[in-house]
C-alpha cells in the first residue's frame, strides 16, 4: 500500500517535472511585411527579413506636401526574431516646396531597435538614435532658416494589433529632431494602416 502511494505520488511530479522541460513552441515570424499607412502623408512600406531573421531590410515611400523616402537595414545582435534588439542604419529624402524654392534634404540615421511579437500574431516595436541632416546649402524662406547641416534624435514606437494571420492593424508615432521642415524645424511621424504578412 505505501509503495502504491509512493508511485502516485511520484508519478505527477515527474510528469510535471518533464512538461516544465519541454521548451515552448516558437512564435512564427512572416519573413515579408507589406504595409499601406496613411498619416502625415500616404504611401506603402515593405519589409524582408533574410538569413534565419538576422538581417532586415525596410523601405517606405510617402507622399504629402512633399515626398519622403525611407530606407533601413537592421541586424539583430541579441535575442530571437520573435523578440530581439536590432542594430538600424537608415536614409532618407525629402524634397517638399516651399514659397520661395523646393527643398531638397537627406538624412543618415543610426541607432537601436527593440521589436517583440506575441503569439497571437502582435507586435510592438520600438527605435532610438541619432541623424544627421544634410541639404546643398542653407534655406532662408519667409524669415525661416533650414540650415545647410544639422544634428538630432530620432525615435518613434509602433505597434501592430493582429486581425488574422497574416492582416494587422498598425499604428506608428514618432520624431526626427534634425531641421527637416520649415518653421518649426523637426520632422513629426504620424502613421496608422494595414498591414499583411508573409
Amino acid at each position: 500500500m505505501l509503495v502504491l502511494a509512493a508511485l502516485a505520488g511520484g508519478g505527477p511530479s515527474r510528469a510535471g517535472a518533464q512538461a516544465a522541460e519541454e521548451p515552448r513552441p516558437e512564435i512564427p515570424v512572416p519573413t515579408t511585411e507589406l504595409r499601406l499607412v496613411a498619416g502625415l502623408g500616404v504611401g506603402p512600406e515593405v519589409a524582408t527579413s533574410m538569413f534565419d531573421h538576422r538581417l532586415r531590410l525596410d523601405v517606405g515611400i510617402h507622399a504629402w506636401t512633399g515626398v519622403n523616402g525611407e530606407a533601413a537595414a537592421l541586424v539583430r545582435v541579441l535575442g530571437s526574431p520573435a523578440n530581439g534588439l536590432w542594430v538600424r542604419g537608415g536614409f532618407m529624402y525629402q524634397r517638399i516646396p516651399l514659397d520661395c524654392l523646393t527643398d531638397r534634404a537627406t538624412a543618415w540615421d543610426a541607432g537601436l531597435a527593440y521589436r517583440v511579437r506575441f503569439a497571437e500574431g502582435s507586435l510592438i516595436a520600438g527605435e532610438a538614435g541619432v541623424e544627421h541632416v544634410s541639404r546643398p546649402t542653407g534655406i532662408y524662406c519667409n524669415d525661416s532658416v533650414l540650415d545647410a547641416q544639422s544634428n538630432g534624435v530620432r525615435v518613434n514606437v509602433a505597434g501592430q494589433y493582429a486581425l488574422t494571420r497574416r492582416f494587422g492593424l498598425l499604428g506608428r508615432i514618432g520624431v526626427r529632431t534634425g531641421q527637416h521642415v520649415m518653421e518649426i524645424g523637426f520632422l513629426p511621424e504620424f502613421w496608422i494602416g494595414l498591414a499583411y504578412e508573409i
